[in-house]
């Protein structure tokens, strides 16, 4: 489900947002972090969490990195009401 090779770590669903961005395969969006000039968004279906930055391409982050550009991550998932899956474990930024 996560060895996707454009995005390591996503699914092919939230993978193929970025590749032909099918609307309904968009991450939601879980804020901004104006430090990092980025959004932080994750996928429903995988957990996986993404970094779309202001100047560059969408990445695949991990949780402790979104953590860092939304420190209140815990709180605005809860209030979302969205049962995300748990993110893939992967060593990235």
């Amino acid at each position: 489900m996560t060895g996707n090779a454009a995005y390591p770590g996503a699914c092919e669903f939230c993978a193929g947002y970025w590749m032909n961005y099918a609307p309904q395969a968009r991450a939601v969006t879980l804020g901004k972090s104006d430090e990092f000039m980025a959004e932080v968004r994750r996928c429903r279906r995988c957990g996986t969490y993404w970094e779309v930055g202001a100047f560059s391409n969408p990445q695949v982050i991990s949780r402790e990195h979104a953590r860092r550009e939304l420190p209140d991550l815990d709180a605005v998932e809860a209030s979302l009401g969205i049962d995300f899956p748990e993110p893939p474990d992967v060593p990235l930024p």
